[in-house]
């Protein structure tokens, strides 16, 4: 599929959320094979969009190649340029748009099963905590989306990278066990109820490491002070 700035110009029908600061464009488009999504930072504040974006597009695309197969996660369709790249859309909503009510532990099974295909390709998805990021498509099944932040395990065999991959992996489980908490919590048995209450070892200054990133991110390459 050769992807146009105006094939996605002319194809547009919907946008997910407009740029703006550190957001990307994440629109809908009609192609011959079917409808993708694209991710965007061309239309994003100019210093995030000329420093990090790039970085953010090289590195997504990275992950989904790395993952392609993978029941879960949508196809990667391609880059666009620098600054975009598309993947298949998922027909479905988000976990934070969905409306209330429980889900199935048949979910929860098989969204584990795409988190740990996920770590046995070497990739660590790091903001599964955002619901944002987890779909339920209307086939009844799991999707994850949004690699940005992700990180990959290298082909080395330094015992301290892998070791920290290790943690990342360890979050990502103990991010789907605060979904189903959140949204299900009567489908939680005693060994999660129990390993929701051991904290993790890095977890809090893990957090606040991020989020003074993204503070300080935000102050200095976006308009938004």
């Amino acid at each position: 599929m050769v992807l146009s700035r105006e094939h996605i110009e002319k194809n547009t029908v919907e946008y997910y959320r407009k740029a703006g600061g550190t957001r990307p464009d994440l629109r809908v488009v009609n192609t011959d094979d079917g409808q993708i999504v694209v991710k965007d930072f061309r239309h994003s504040d100019l210093l995030f969009r000329v420093i990090v974006g790039p970085i953010l597009i090289r590195r997504e695309a990275g992950a989904l190649r790395k993952l392609d197969g993978v029941a879960g996660v949508p196809r990667f369709v391609g880059r666009v340029d620098r600054y975009a790249l598309a993947i298949a859309h998922v027909h479905g909503v988000s976990l934070d748009k969905r409306g209330i009510g429980p889900l199935s532990d048949e979910f929860f099974g098989k969204l584990r099963q795409v988190i740990d295909d996920m770590h046995g390709r070497g990739v660590a998805h790091c903001d599964l905590r955002s619901r944002g990021n987890v779909m339920l498509g209307d086939d009844g099944n799991p999707y994850v989306v949004d690699f940005a932040a992700c990180v990959l395990l290298g082909r080395g065999i330094n015992p301290f990278f892998r070791w920290l991959f290790g943690q990342f992996v360890l979050a990502d489980r103990n991010a789907v066990l605060r979904i189903k908490k959140r949204l299900s919590p009567e489908l939680l048995s005693e060994q999660e109820i129990s390993e929701l209450a051991t904290p993790l070892p890095f977890e809090r200054p893990a957090r606040v490491f991020g989020e003074t990133v993204r503070k300080i991110t935000r102050k200095l390459l976006t308009r938004n002070k």
